[in-house]
């Protein structure tokens, strides 16, 4: 069984020529709960294959009790934007459809200041799933797979 999410619409200024005109951007944008020792945080994140982490806003950390004190230490850069440093840490990430639920251990890291949505990247989520980017329906779905080490 798959997991399915219909890509989130977000309006524009001005119409998309690459769209034929349309009004709004298509994004594949879901929901994700990420748990720490202190509570849970719901958040939209976006689902980025160009990124090489699972990265959250260092707050989200203070929210659910996760202590990035002595955290292991990375660096980070995106399209046009300074490299930032990163600090990681183990939590748990539970997404849902409709249909069914996943949840399930992994290392993310957290980015000091405040950022537009978290991103799942590759290390602590598409690693563990198969993606399949249904652009005609605009959808993505995911399937578990092989590495996936949750419930």
């Amino acid at each position: 069984m798959s997991l399915r999410f219909p890509y989130r619409q977000f309006p524009t200024i001005r119409p998309v020529v690459a769209l034929a005109g349309r009004m709004q951007r298509p994004r594949p944008i879901i929901a994700v709960a990420i748990i720490g020792p202190a509570g849970t945080v719901s958040l939209d994140a976006m689902i980025d294959t160009g990124a090489g982490d699972t990265v959250f806003p260092e707050h989200v950390a203070a929210s659910i009790g996760v202590d990035l004190m002595n955290a292991p230490v990375g660096m980070s850069s995106g399209v046009a934007t300074r490299v930032v440093s990163v600090r990681y840490a183990e939590v748990m990430l539970r997404i849902a459809d409709s249909h069914e639920q996943r949840e399930w251990k992994t290392w993310v890291g957290f980015i000091p200041g405040s950022f537009r949505r978290p991103l799942l990247g590759f290390a602590g989520f598409l690693q563990y799933f198969t993606a399949t980017f249904h652009g005609d329906r605009e959808e993505v779905e995911l399937a578990i797979n092989g590495l996936y080490p949750g419930t």
